[in-house]
């Protein structure tokens, strides 16, 4: 029973945290520009539907009449709405008696900050099941570069049980996750060796890598941007698109680079493909709205709009009205009127204050 649990965890784990290239996010540059001053509760974020969704989701991971297998699954599903509910329902079902709801309650952990879901999973990192701790493990040594020395000097034993057991694996997918843990743990040398090989591998009629290679080329270049070697990283993300042309991820991870690299009017046409062959993914038409400013006015605010149009999020409200507000849109005041239902006053001066003055 226990390998089943850490087969499922680790399953979960493996797939949550594919997109590693996210943790390019911590770019200055790009902070800068799209911070936002609207700050609202997750839950308010969510449409209806959602909401909903989300509320029975938490009913179902506390109602102790249900069996544990539909606990453990509505535990998981949380990681999609993160809320106060869903936090309510994840941090009790890390203390719940059940392995497995411990285990599951660590996924739907994942996408809160790291300081508070160290200080819910971090705990786990001594449980009396080895599929908790394992678990555990997989989900804060992602975060090892924001320990303090005190976290990393609590996480090493555990780490040190989570490579021995994926070394016991052979598959692609958790060799990947080892490679990883490399990365993570700051043992690049030994996570490029596996990137490699799982890149290049010995037995070329086994192409059960071959579902994963996207992401090994993006972790592969992300443990070169680990070692600020973004020239490195910018060749391994160009040979991947030779392969891979119309994958979405590819394009973001090298415009963050070119960022990096001061070549933003490289990285807004990189963003742009993101954006064009991923045109749900609201993120990708705001950060492309940010770099495209510099360029191309109507290109930005049109892509503020559509992230605003796809997401229904505030802070890309805010977006919005901040550049109507900066180049005189003709629909500023629609766009200020609506932002006041969702932000404090001083927000809108701010923005009205940011008018161009009329040369009298």
């Amino acid at each position: 029973m226990m390998k089943k649990h850490i087969t499922l965890s680790l399953a979960g784990l493996i797939c949550m945290g594919s997109f590693n290239a996210a943790a390019d996010t911590d770019l200055p540059e790009l902070k800068a520009q799209t911070s936002s001053p609207v700050q609202v509760p997750a839950s308010t974020q969510e449409s209806m539907p959602q909401q909903s969704q989300a509320q029975q989701l938490a009913y179902q991971a506390q109602d102790m009449r249900e069996a544990v297998s539909v606990r453990s699954d509505a535990l998981r599903q949380l990681a999609r709405y993160p809320n106060q509910s869903s936090l309510v329902a994840v941090a009790r079902g890390l203390k719940d008696s059940s392995e497995e709801i411990r285990e599951s309650a660590v996924i739907g952990a994942e996408p809160y900050q790291f300081a508070n879901r160290w200080r819910m999973v971090s705990p786990l990192l001594k449980d009396s099941a080895k599929s908790v701790r394992i678990t555990a493990t997989t989900s804060l040594i992602r975060d090892y570069g924001n320990m303090t020395v005190e976290q990393k000097q609590a996480i090493e034993t555990p780490v040190e049980e989570l490579i021995a057991y994926l070394k016991t694996k052979s598959d692609s997918a958790t060799s990947l996750l080892l490679a990883d843990v490399y990365r993570w743990h700051k043992e690049w040398d030994k996570a490029e060796t596996l990137y490699l090989s799982l890149l290049n591998p010995k037995d070329k009629e086994d192409d059960s890598s071959n579902l994963n290679a996207p992401q090994i080329w993006l972790s592969y270049a992300d443990n070169f941007r680990a070692q600020e070697q973004d020239e490195q990283a910018l060749k391994v993300l160009d040979n991947a698109l030779t392969l891979f042309a119309d994958n979405a991820a590819l394009y973001y991870s090298k415009s963050l680079t070119l960022v990096r690299l001061d070549k933003k009017k490289q990285a807004a046409d990189a963003i742009q493909m993101a954006a064009e062959l991923e045109p749900k993914n609201s993120y990708f038409w705001y950060l492309n709205g940010v770099l495209q400013e510099s360029f191309d006015i109507d290109k930005s605010t049109q892509s503020f709009e559509q992230a605003y149009l796809i997401s229904g999020a505030p802070e890309q409200l805010y977006a919005v009205c901040d550049i109507y507000t900066r180049y005189s849109h003709p629909k500023t005041d629609e766009c200020l009127a609506e932002l006041e239902k969702v932000a404090p006053p001083f927000v809108i001066q701010q923005l009205k204050e940011q008018k161009p003055q009329v040369q009298s």
